[in-house]
């Protein structure tokens, strides 16, 4: 492209198309539950099933972190003492989809309503000590 071609336009520029927006996060995230719903009263489980897809051209170090409310009466353990859980994946390809399970409990204190879910999926840099980004998201589960 010449000094003219770059102050007047060009058409060989006009004919490019623009390029997709690109996001500084590294993964596309979703989460799901199975089974749907919690049971109030009564000792049960569901799995938060939290689906990563690096999206990035290069590989990335991945853990997930999932709180959950002080005060509910549920947790990743039978206990439901536990109100936070790390899982540490270990190294994403470039394109490569997972999925991570996380076992949410329910005991015969729980009580019926919502119960707030929040998930955080970190890049990390060499190892886990450092964080390059993350991704937060929040849901909802529901004991009947």
């Amino acid at each position: 492209m010449g000094f003219w071609d770059s102050v007047l336009g060009s058409d060989k520029g006009s004919q490019e198309e623009p390029q997709a927006d690109k996001s500084s996060n590294p993964f596309n995230v979703s989460i799901s539950f199975t089974p749907l719903r919690l049971s109030a009263k009564n000792r049960s489980s569901v799995d938060l099933v939290v689906k990563v897809k690096n999206v990035s051209a290069s590989p990335q170090i991945v853990s997930v972190d999932a709180l959950l409310p002080r005060e509910a009466m549920i947790g990743f353990d039978p206990a439901c003492i536990n109100k936070a859980s790390e899982k540490r994946v270990g190294e994403m390809k470039p394109g490569a989809i997972l999925d991570v399970p996380i076992t949410i409990w329910s005991s015969n204190q729980t009580k019926e309503g919502n119960y707030p879910v929040e998930v955080t999926v970190y890049s990390h840099y060499i190892g886990y000590d450092k964080v390059m980004s993350y991704i937060k998201k929040s849901t909802a589960l529901r004991a009947v």
